[in-house]
């Protein structure tokens, strides 16, 4: 090799490996001084300085994120991103937890250990034992929670292929920012109970009958609205339901989505704000998918506004506790 190309070569690779090293001392000292809450006040972490809460984006169709459900924090360090994203798992707390959500892991290349143990708070970590430094989002951390009110939710911490190189730094720095859990001030109502809730662009309201472990969260985006009712199961409980009313003009009908016509489903009778409505059932073999809905027009509501109503669980028979909850709903000037 040349003289100048080899001088230059070992001044790129001295450059290079400064530069790792400056950001390697930088990770290590970094201070955790940057306390945010996630998941609308559900818990609290530490983190760098410089992280912010930035919400995911949505397109024109879609509603808004609620904050109940998902929480993003960003870390940037120059061209290195650190993302944490917290997300509502809609599960309860059980006997043997560790153990359940290591038969989870069992087929996964993952290390488990409890983190957090004491009279309010139990976490696990999970940790990668192989990376994919290919992947736009690279997967560093898992934490699983279980806050005082016995209900779970998971926060990943993932990194851009850009801070693969200094990958170790930043696993010992999310699992310090995990370390640092305390619990927060907003806890998960799950008692049975009568819930009123306004709807958007009108004064009237909407009162739910929720049974035991129920919750309905809200969003909107421009001129419609969505209230999803899930319900809070075991971790090792497999089975879910969910109930999903649309208030606007544009409803999207879930058959449709699945390829069916009109003639492939089946017409229950029912009622829904006092009036009689023909709900179509139907269901996607081979799926464990099973769906009661239909589009209502609700001009008491507001002049020309339709509210869509879609029922929905993996065992036909949720969809009979599901419906009661439905035809009780009552409309509040």
């Amino acid at each position: 090799m040349e003289p100048k190309k080899n001088a230059r070569l070992i001044v790129t690779i001295t450059l290079l490996s400064l530069f790792q090293h400056v950001f390697s001392q930088n990770l290590d000292t970094v201070n955790l001084n940057n306390p945010l809450p996630v998941l609308n006040g559900k818990a609290v972490f530490t983190f760098p300085k410089g992280a912010q809460n930035v919400k995911r984006g949505v397109d024109i169709m879609s509603v808004d994120h609620n904050a109940n459900e998902e929480t993003r924090i960003i870390y940037d360090i120059q061209n290195m991103r650190l993302v944490f994203f917290a997300e509502e798992l809609f599960a309860l707390g059980e006997d043997h937890l560790f153990e359940h959500v290591s038969k989870d892991y069992a087929n996964d290349p993952f290390k488990l250990k409890v983190l957090t143990d004491n009279n309010q708070l139990y976490s696990i970590l999970a940790t990668p034992t192989q990376w994919d430094s290919t992947q736009n989002g690279i997967l560093l951390n898992t934490l699983l929670v279980k806050t005082p009110d016995n209900t779970l939710f998971r926060i990943h911490a993932l990194i851009n292929p850009a801070a693969y190189k200094l990958k170790d730094q930043f696993v010992k720095l999310t699992e310090q920012v995990f370390g640092s859990l305390v619990k927060g001030n907003r806890k998960t109502d799950l008692s049975p109970r009568k819930e009123t809730l306004a709807i958007f662009g009108s004064e009237k309201k909407f009162t739910f009958e929720l049974p035991q472990n129920y919750v309905v969260n809200v969003s909107q985006k421009y001129d419609f609205q969505v209230f999803k009712f899930r319900t809070y199961r075991p971790y090792s409980d497999t089975n879910w339901t969910n109930i999903t009313l649309y208030t606007g003009h544009h409803p999207s009908l879930n058959y449709r989505d699945y390829g069916f016509s009109e003639s492939d489903l089946k017409k229950i009778n029912g009622t829904f704000l006092g009036k009689n409505v023909s709900w179509v059932f139907f269901q996607v073999e081979n799926e464990n998918y099973y769906c009661k809905e239909q589009v209502i027009p609700a001009g008491e509501i507001e002049e020309d506004l339709v509210v869509h109503v879609s029922m929905t669980s993996n065992l036909e028979g949720s969809l009979d506790e599901l419906t009661r909850i439905v035809e009780d709903i009552q409309l509040q000037k």
